[in-house]
């Protein structure tokens, strides 16, 4: 099988060479417009962007974006103490234990940009 497979291309030596030279005579033409216009794509700053090649539909597209964005923001459905038997702090209080209260820390959580969903 290797044999007839090495004969025939042997015989079609000088089909498939044109081929692979014309394809790379091409992509040096060409180079700009596959670059510049077909992969990177304009964005919304005025500036650009890698396009991505994908199958799917705008429908499909923009229910995923919208799962991204309700998964983002969404806070749970449980409550930090749910179902549980918890003393406060004003019990604690009022029974003579002290309770030191964490350092307040502050971050700031931003949502992802569009261009990333």
């Amino acid at each position: 099988m290797e044999r007839l497979l090495w004969h025939n291309a042997k015989q079609a030596k000088w089909v498939l060479g044109s081929l692979f030279f014309g394809s790379i005579f091409v992509q040096r033409i060409y180079k700009a417009q596959l670059i510049q216009h077909d992969v990177f794509g304009v964005d919304g700053n005025g500036g650009e962007m890698l396009k991505i090649i994908t199958s799917l539909t705008d429908e499909e597209m923009a229910r995923l974006k919208y799962a991204r964005r309700l998964y983002w923001h969404w806070k749970g459905s449980r409550k930090m103490f749910d179902g549980r038997e918890t003393i406060s702090n004003q019990e604690l209080a009022d029974r003579g234990i002290e309770v030191k209260p964490e350092p307040y820390i502050e971050y700031v959580k931003r949502p992802p940009h569009d261009k990333y969903l």
